[in-house]
């Protein structure tokens, strides 16, 4: 899996890119390296864009991923987009979405439209994200 990210720290956000298979133990193996990275802040929105995943997610992944998350302690954290282009991934989302039941800070929204993404976190109107840019 080719799994990335970019910190934007005058607007506090992170962009996780990953494509090619993935699974969720590389995943979270990446987001303890962010949370080690000096640069990041809890309080940091993320998208994640999954659009250039060639595996859809299984149940066992979600539920893995659903623990991971849950188990966000500490200061409020603030909005994580996943972005996702395939049918499977954003029907998975929303389960995941609903599985939550608020047992961590995280406020988690699942798209599979980036400008919406954006949208909601709030960062749409950065001039790196601005689809009028030249």
């Amino acid at each position: 899996m080719a799994i990335s990210y970019e910190l934007f720290k005058d607007i506090g956000l992170v962009v996780i890119t990953c494509s090619g298979p993935a699974n969720p133990e590389e995943a979270i193996a990446m987001i303890t390296r962010l949370q080690d990275d000096p640069d990041f802040s809890m309080s940091y929105s993320v998208l994640w864009d999954a659009r250039e995943r060639t595996v859809p997610y299984t149940t066992d992944e979600v539920m893995t991923i659903v623990r991971y998350v849950a188990s966000y302690k500490g200061e409020k954290c603030s909005k994580r987009a996943l972005l996702t282009s395939k049918d499977v991934d954003y029907g998975m989302g929303r389960v995941y979405e609903g599985l939550r039941f608020n047992t961590s800070n995280v406020e988690i929204e699942i798209f599979k439209d980036r400008e919406q993404a954006l949208t909601w976190l709030g960062v749409h109107d950065h001039p790196l994200f601005r689809s009028d840019k030249g």
